[in-house]
């Protein structure tokens, strides 16, 4: 049995870093898709089962018998331990990228028991890990999603997103679940942990996505930086849930307008919490010179360093002068109105 996973990325529009701490957040699933390829293949009495994973953007194959995989995949759980015991970073949990599908595979077997077959697992896409796009999420909900579909299992969207939530928490530390409910379900939603989401109308807009380069932290250590200068209780996180609120009524309303300026304060937020580089600080404040240009940091941002992954920009046309001044890549926004997508090949 083959099946072909495709999975969206995701932009958050306002509230990273407030979402973690219980407060509203905005996201859109984009048209920039990760795929996960599955095949499953029955073995003889004699033959152990086997898990090939293939990473194309990573450049890495591996092979592992399920012995193996299974134990590596005890000693993440174990490290995961001593993280949220604070004996160990959680850059430390997740040593390699295909740490996050052996974690993977883990918990899908402990709640469902992975059968015993030969197992070939190719996973590739758009290449922009690790810069805010929830790339994390799209492994984790694609191959989820497979797994789920080989076991002849029907997609429940609470169990399946709940335990992507699990799973994501060993990568980034603490996991809101917006990465992959957004992911999932596709389109525009507003989000707040321990509630329903909130589907809300797609409008045609002109938006560009700017890439300022791999952030030197990750998501975890930007998340928990942050966490530890400005706790739940602090008063910014109700600026960053107005702000929301004021985003979402910009975005139903079409308010051009009242929506470029709540992105701007957006963005003047995250630099309250110190997750914007002072390049990019730049860039946005040369952008924003032409008042029909906005741009936020999407995504965790980066607490040192000059990289700040990626960022949206609301433009009329693309600022590709200005990005190349700076090295910056700049690609056209589409949003993606499906989630993630499993068929048989």
């Amino acid at each position: 049995m083959k099946t072909l996973c495709k999975a969206p990325a995701k932009l958050i529009l306002s509230g990273e870093h407030a979402v973690v701490n219980g407060c509203p957040a905005i996201s859109m699933a984009i048209d920039l898709p990760m795929f996960c390829e599955v095949t499953s293949e029955a073995i003889d009495a004699h033959q152990y089962p086997f898990v090939e994973i293939e990473l194309v953007d990573c450049h890495q194959k591996h092979a592992f018998p399920f012995a193996i995989w299974q134990q590596m995949a005890i000693d993440i759980e174990s490290r995961y331990q001593l993280f949220e015991s604070g004996a160990m970073s959680i850059r430390s949990v997740l040593k390699q990228p295909v740490d996050l599908v052996l974690t993977t595979l883990h918990h899908f077997h402990h709640h469902f028991k992975l059968q015993s077959m030969h197992w070939d697992i190719k996973i590739y896409g758009h290449g922009l890990l690790g810069k805010g796009l929830g790339s994390s999420a799209a492994v984790i909900v694609s191959l989820l999603h497979s797994l789920f579909k080989h076991h002849h299992k029907a997609i429940n969207t609470i169990e399946i997103l709940s335990l992507a939530k699990t799973i994501e928490s060993r990568q980034h530390g603490h996991s809101s679940g917006i990465d992959p409910t957004t992911i999932f379900q596709g389109g525009l939603l507003y989000y707040q942990q321990n509630k329903p989401f909130q589907p809300l109308t797609a409008h045609n807009f002109n938006a560009w996505l700017i890439d300022t380069g791999t952030p030197e932290s990750t998501t975890g250590q930007v998340v928990n930086h942050v966490k530890s200068r400005f706790p739940a209780e602090h008063p910014i996180w109700n600026h960053f849930t107005q702000i929301t609120e004021d985003i979402r009524n910009a975005w139903q309303d079409q308010d051009s307008f009242c929506l470029k300026e709540s992105i701007q304060k957006n963005q003047t937020l995250l630099e309250e919490i110190g997750i914007v580089p002072d390049k990019v600080k730049r860039f946005i404040k040369e952008l924003e010179q032409n008042p029909d240009q906005v741009a936020k940091v999407c995504g965790a941002g980066n607490h040192k360093g000059q990289n700040g992954g990626v960022l949206l920009c609301l433009s009329p046309l693309p600022p590709l002068e200005l990005c190349y001044r700076y090295g910056y890549n700049c690609i056209a926004i589409n949003l993606s109105p499906k989630g993630s997508h499993c068929e048989l090949v």
